[in-house]
């Protein structure tokens, strides 16, 4: 065979081989499963959308607060220094009809949060609402819903961090009741 006949060949061979790896299924191909969610809530409920947090705090000397604001804003006094983190509001959602009341209520003043790990705790008080779609009725608690639509609560509070306070994650819950009428 000449140069002229193998030349040929030899490229139609490497165009046929290059033609099958193309075609050829991936050898590292590999397949997994999302994960999905979804929540249906029926009306007159009450659901949680973001917790209440406080972001990381230093505690001083003398002790003092951290205040978290129902819009989601953060204050300290005392001795306490804010050092960032994630700080929000605790942020509820409803659905109610137009007209209907509601009230709503907590089951005390304070709670406590508990370190984890055990060996100490802190107290939050002084919670705070701020209410979408519903209009306050002269009676505490008590709300008109102004529009059937979705009613959002936005809770701030009020934590006591003592002199020294022991460092770690703090964790505790509260509860919220809202009853329609």
């Amino acid at each position: 065979m000449t140069r002229d006949q193998i030349f040929p060949r030899l490229i139609g061979c490497l165009l046929f081989v290059l033609a099958a790896l193309a075609s050829a299924p991936a050898v590292f191909a590999q397949s997994n499963n999302g994960d999905t969610d979804a929540v249906v809530v029926s009306p007159l409920s009450l659901v949680p959308v973001e917790d209440l947090n406080f972001g990381n705090l230093i505690p001083g000397a003398t002790g003092g607060t951290a205040v978290i604001s129902p819009a989601g804003g953060r204050t300290v006094t005392g001795s306490v220094v804010a050092a960032g983190g994630t700080v929000s509001n605790a942020e509820f959602q409803g659905y109610g009809t137009r007209n209907r009341y509601v009230y709503i209520s907590t089951a005390s003043s304070s709670y406590r949060l508990n370190r984890v790990g055990g060996g100490a705790n802190m107290r939050l008080r002084s919670l705070t609402l701020q209410a979408d779609n519903l209009t306050p009725v002269n009676f505490p608690g008590l709300f008109r819903i102004a529009s059937t639509n979705v009613i959002t609560l936005r809770i701030g509070g009020t934590l006591d961090v003592r002199a020294n306070q022991q460092a770690g994650v703090y964790q505790g819950s509260f509860p919220i009741t809202m009853n329609y009428y």
